[in-house]
């Protein structure tokens, strides 16, 4: 089970995410938290729910 972090990086474009980092998007009524599930550079195809890079922890 991943723990969430304290900090947590907010989710942006040309940024490299490694294995396991963990990043967070504003949806419009709270923060979903995802780790990284494969080690990629983020573009808008890559960004958070995209199942190939990210998995979903939880909800702040």
């Amino acid at each position: 089970m991943a723990r969430v972090g304290d900090v947590t990086r907010i989710w942006e474009i040309n940024i490299h995410w490694p294995l396991y980092s963990q990043c967070s998007v504003w949806d419009g009524r709270g923060v979903d938290i995802w780790e990284c599930i494969a080690d990629h550079l983020s573009k808008p195809s890559t960004r958070p729910p995209n199942p190939l890079y990210w998995r979903y922890l939880a909800r702040r």
